[in-house]
């Protein structure tokens, strides 16, 4: 997804959501191999994009190129104040704002370094 210029490190998006739930459960769905397809379960280093990479992900998914990303709300790891971490809208016009980190209707889709 995102590439430095020798090709040498990057960021890459997981290809399946790794589903519903609230922010505390970031770590325990993102390092559990069966929310991954079967390439994804071999890697656990896995995390919540933050607030820029998640909205990286969302200038990709309306260019129509979205690792098969859907029209969610997604989680970021950006906390924005105690209770409450950035999220961002997929399914209109790609707002961020931030909601309650116990809230489990938001998804997850997790992104790692190489």
């Amino acid at each position: 997804m995102e590439i430095n210029s020798d090709g040498s490190h990057g960021l890459v998006v997981a290809m399946q959501d790794q589903g519903p739930s609230n922010w505390y459960e970031a770590n325990d769905l993102s390092s559990n191999p069966s929310n991954h397809d079967i390439d994804g379960a071999k890697f656990k280093d896995w995390r919540l994009p933050v607030k820029r990479e998640l909205n990286l992900m969302y200038v990709v998914y309306t260019n129509g190129n979205g690792a098969f990303l859907n029209g969610n709300i997604y989680w970021s790891s950006t906390e924005s104040v105690y209770t409450s971490a950035w999220r961002q809208d997929f399914s209109s016009n790609g707002s961020q704002n931030h909601g309650d980190k116990g809230a489990t209707n938001r998804i997850m889709r997790v992104v790692r370094d190489f």
